[in-house]
């Protein structure tokens, strides 16, 4: 399904293949119900009422469109998408350098990021990836840029093996990708403040940066309609440290930091968030979330 997705979506060219989407995007509304449970949550969450069915299906629609799109970024044709990059003076010093970085970014399309705001030649980019959970991430790299896919940094090595493998990326001076806004079960996390309720946030990124003494970059690809996009880094922060007597705390404190600026973006443009998971630690009902707005 993968394949024939693909090949259709580099046959059919962009324009018809979007059309084509709708009855894809309808199909998966209409079966998915975990899916809209989730696309509900967080657009009430951001609404502060309930989100009409529409929104619930543009939600999904944008997408299909910006997974569409990576297939193209993939390809080599990003000529067929216009992306406007803001990318600060402080960060583009951090690239030219080749000091190494992490760069954070889960928000709208990472391959917009990838092409337009660090594809300058000067610094590869590592992404650091479950080859097993991310099965479908992987078959997607490999088909349509080898190459990328040859430099994954594979997450399920953890520990002291992971470690190294993003320590040798970043003293080879190149971007490390990891994501911060959702933490798999057995990882360590830590629990923070986000669209009025509490989430578990990974630890990991911020253990990184702190051990490594590496800067941290936070990106958004967020798709603005048509073929429109708009890709935005920013410094985080030069140094990530976490002294011993008050580890815990300076952990949350980061990643607290990242939440809020997570969540303004979200309120910028949520359908732009793909996270279609069980994501808060409680439940709440629309309502409770109007009322906390």
């Amino acid at each position: 399904m993968l394949n024939l997705l693909v090949n259709t979506t580099l046959l059919l060219g962009r324009t018809t293949m979007r059309i084509v989407l709708w009855p894809i995007v309808w199909y998966f509304w209409l079966t998915g119900r975990r899916l809209r449970r989730a696309s509900r949550e967080i657009l009430s969450r951001v609404f502060g009422r309930k989100p009409s069915a529409w929104e619930v299906l543009r939600h999904f629609h944008t997408f299909a469109v910006v997974f569409i799109d990576r297939v193209y970024l993939l390809g080599g044709r990003s000529q067929e998408l216009d992306i406007e990059a803001r990318v600060p003076d402080e960060v583009l010093q951090i690239f030219d350098a080749r000091r190494g970085c992490l760069l954070v970014a889960h928000f709208g399309s990472f391959e917009v990021l990838r092409v337009k705001g660090t594809m300058r030649g000067e610094a590869p980019i590592r992404i650091v990836l479950d080859r097993q959970v991310g099965r479908m991430a992987m078959s997607l790299l490999e088909k349509l840029n080898p190459v990328l896919a040859s430099g994954i940094i594979d997450a399920a090595r953890r520990g002291p093996e992971l470690m190294l493998d993003i320590k040798q990326a970043v003293e080879a001076g190149d971007i490390v990708g990891m994501m911060a806004d959702r933490a798999r079960t057995d990882e360590r996390a830590v629990v923070v403040r986000f669209l009025g309720g509490e989430v578990r946030l990974p630890a990991g990124p911020w253990i990184v940066a702190g051990m490594l003494d590496v800067p941290v970059i936070l990106g958004f690809g967020t798709f603005r309609g048509g073929r429109r996009y708009e890709c935005r880094l920013e410094l985080f922060a030069r140094h990530v440290e976490l002294p011993r007597e008050a580890r815990e705390e300076a952990l949350r404190n980061y990643a607290q930091r990242f939440a809020e600026r997570l969540e303004e973006q979200v309120r910028a443009s949520p359908f732009n968030w793909f996270n279609f998971y069980d994501y808060w630690l409680e439940e709440r009902t629309p309502r409770d979330a109007a009322r906390a707005h």
